[in-house]
């Protein structure tokens, strides 16, 4: 009994897993946190739609809803969408495809216009087409607004943890 629990608390000494809105950086000092940065962290301004369907998710995970002033950090992306056909009937009619949304972004301390973190995400999403037009482009809307969502959920996670990093 002794040994197994000494064996899980040696396993468990390893662990790096943390909250996500909290905690410490890894050398020890209390980390920056979303909680402590709400109403902080700036986004670009949009240039496309695509990037605002990006954008608007993303500031209300980031911020709680809180307005954006005297930003500490700042988010700047980019997101480009595109739909791929990926079955197609015996008449030549695709029936379902797939709306992928990349989103490249940087996470920069605007104190030193340091680049905390930077990189790149895809997001998936399938979706159905008919031989009804308002259908199909209802489809093709909605895929796009479900991959924003997505693509704001794991930039959340993203900067979250860059966040903790830079401590």
């Amino acid at each position: 009994m002794v040994l197994t629990l000494s064996l899980g608390a040696a396993s468990m000494a390893g662990c790096t897993a943390g909250p996500l809105y909290g905690g410490v950086a890894p050398d020890g000092r209390s980390a920056e946190t979303l909680r402590d940065l709400r109403g902080r962290i700036a986004i670009s301004e949009a240039n496309t739609r695509t990037d605002q369907i990006v954008r608007n998710p993303l500031l209300l995970r980031l911020n709680a809803g809180a307005p954006v002033s005297d930003p500490a950090y700042e988010v700047r992306l980019t997101a480009n969408g595109a739909e791929r056909g990926i079955s197609i009937e015996s008449t030549g009619v695709p029936v379902s495809a797939i709306y992928v949304l990349t989103v490249n972004y940087q996470l920069v301390r605007l104190s030193d216009n340091q680049v905390v973190d930077s990189g790149m995400r895809q997001v998936p999403v399938p979706f159905d087409r008919t031989a009804q037009l308002f259908q199909s482009q209802r489809a093709l809307l909605n895929a796009r607004e479900q991959a924003g969502k997505e693509a704001a959920a794991q930039l959340e996670l993203a900067i979250a943890t860059a966040l903790q990093r830079a401590g």
